[in-house]
């Protein structure tokens, strides 16, 4: 197995003078230092060659720097860079291709540049729709570091320091198989029936909308089951309240479809787009029900880079890569063997606790023993290490206990090279 000295001369350089000036509020950065990427491969300012197992943090869904989406790239911005929020054909454009792949009446489009952003568009629209102002968040979630966006959040690291928050949010318990007693059946009942009592104990009768992730990326990629889904689908719908799903790292084919609600036969009233939107340009988009979305004033929710000519040049040539390579079904297919194959690691290595997937959305989470499932964060942060020097490009660890290993390559990876990729992973695992 190949060995990098990561960061390398040239990589030790840059990251010599960013620490002089760039601010130190940033993500603890890996040392990996991208000069360029190629589809599912990264190379670093040394020359050193990665398989990509991020996809720049679930983004790049239609590979880096694919040929069609660089053309129309490259192609806009030759004519039109910025027109403000003012009108041009390819907003139309945009909006109306993100609008015919939602279903029932989720037909309007606000297009922003961020995530967060979108998140907190989404709680505003919410808010307005219903005339009331409390919002349902779930414990451990993430949804972004603007003060919307942490007040629904779920874990302190993303808001400490930074309060007072948003005032109210209510918190409720969100399914986590592994670490939660009893069956599947009983933790989504369970969770389920602490909705109820979060709206006679934390609620002043003031709800208007609920928000979960599609899963729980940041908390260590925890997947709730169909049932779970259901249930808050009925839920909101019993009791009036808005369902928001969070899609920013879960949509454009990333699950196996092209929104991952679809997994859950579920069709929610508003939905949060981002990140593999626009394969790396800053895009996001709240989609939500007519009724949702009509009652806004004009010029009331606005932003001057959302839908500008690049972002919306870069979304329809997405959608269309995405579209026509059947990425979604290959993130299906593709996911299902490398999750075959890491639950065969799990079962011969002591450190892997735990395999969670769904299409090309995947994790492993590290424990120092499988009977007490305590969680293993040094362990991780080594393995993370040895995999780059192995020529593997991976996340830093995240969950509640930084033990946590996302799996996410580019929609577009072959099966030879997911196969070599998941060979690194053994090979780093087979040497401790």
């Amino acid at each position: 197995m190949q060995s990098y000295q990561i960061p390398g001369p040239k990589g030790t350089a840059v990251l010599d003078l960013q620490e002089q000036f760039l601010s130190p509020s940033i993500s603890t950065p890996m040392p990996l230092i991208w000069e360029s990427a190629k589809d599912c491969i990264v190379t670093d300012v040394d020359g050193n060659r990665y398989i990509d197992f991020t996809s720049g943090v679930l983004v790049t869904n239609t590979g880096h720097c694919h040929p069609r989406v660089v053309k129309a790239v490259q192609d806009q911005a030759a004519i039109l860079l910025n027109c403000y929020d003012s009108a041009h054909p390819l907003r139309s454009k945009f909006v109306e291709k993100l609008a015919s792949l939602m279903p029932e009446d989720l037909k309007r489009v606000l297009v922003l540049s961020s995530g967060s952003e979108a998140i907190d568009a989404a709680l505003k629209i919410a808010r307005v729709s219903t005339g009331r102002q409390e919002v349902i968040a779930f414990d451990n979630a993430f949804h972004g570091r603007t003060f919307g966006g942490m007040s629904v959040g779920g874990m302190v690291g993303s808001k400490a320091g930074f309060g007072p928050l948003v005032p109210g949010i209510l918190r409720a318990s969100f399914p986590d198989y592994y670490r939660m007693e009893g069956t599947e059946e009983e933790i989504d009942a369970r969770c389920l029936a602490n909705l109820e009592t979060v709206l006679k104990t934390q609620s002043t009768g003031s709800v208007a909308a609920l928000i979960t992730e599609a899963y729980q990326g940041g908390a260590g990629s925890i997947i709730p089951s169909k049932r779970f889904v259901h249930g808050l689908r009925d839920f909101c719908k019993r009791h009036d309240i808005l369902l928001i799903f969070d899609e920013v790292q879960a949509s454009f084919g990333r699950t196996g479809r092209m929104f991952a609600f679809e997994n859950y036969e579920i069709v929610p009233d508003v939905v949060v787009l981002g990140k593999g939107i626009a394969s790396g340009l800053p895009t996001a988009a709240v989609v939500a029900r007519r009724s949702v979305m009509d009652g806004l004033k004009r010029g009331s929710l606005s932003s001057t880079y959302g839908a500008n000519p690049l972002s919306c040049a870069a979304g329809i040539a997405s959608i269309e890569v995405i579209q026509q390579e059947n990425l979604a079904h290959r993130a299906e297919v593709v996911g299902k063997k490398m999750v075959k194959r890491l639950n065969e690691m799990k079962e011969r290595h002591r450190f892997v606790g735990d395999v969670r997937g769904m299409g090309l959305a995947l994790a492993l989470e590290f424990v120092k023993d499988k009977q007490t499932k305590e969680p293993d964060p040094e362990f991780t942060q080594q393995f993370v290490r040895e995999l780059l020097q192995a020529g593997l490009s991976a996340m830093a660890p995240i969950g509640r206990f930084g033990n946590v290993v996302r799996i996410a390559p580019p929609l577009t990876i072959t099966d030879e090279l997911a196969d070599e990729g998941l060979d690194i992973i053994e090979g780093v695992l087979q040497r401790h």
